[in-house]
């Protein structure tokens, strides 16, 4: 029982860590705005 519980709570984590990285804010590569800090 807890290692189910366990098991799912890294799976919610490891989830929400990917749909971060992918779908999270994309930063422009090239032409970005004033506040990015590449100027």
């Amino acid at each position: 029982m807890i290692q189910e519980i366990i098991a799912i709570g890294l799976l919610i984590i490891a989830v929400f860590f990917l749909y971060k990285k992918f779908f999270g804010k994309k930063k422009p590569k090239n032409n970005c705005g004033n506040d990015c800090g590449c100027n």
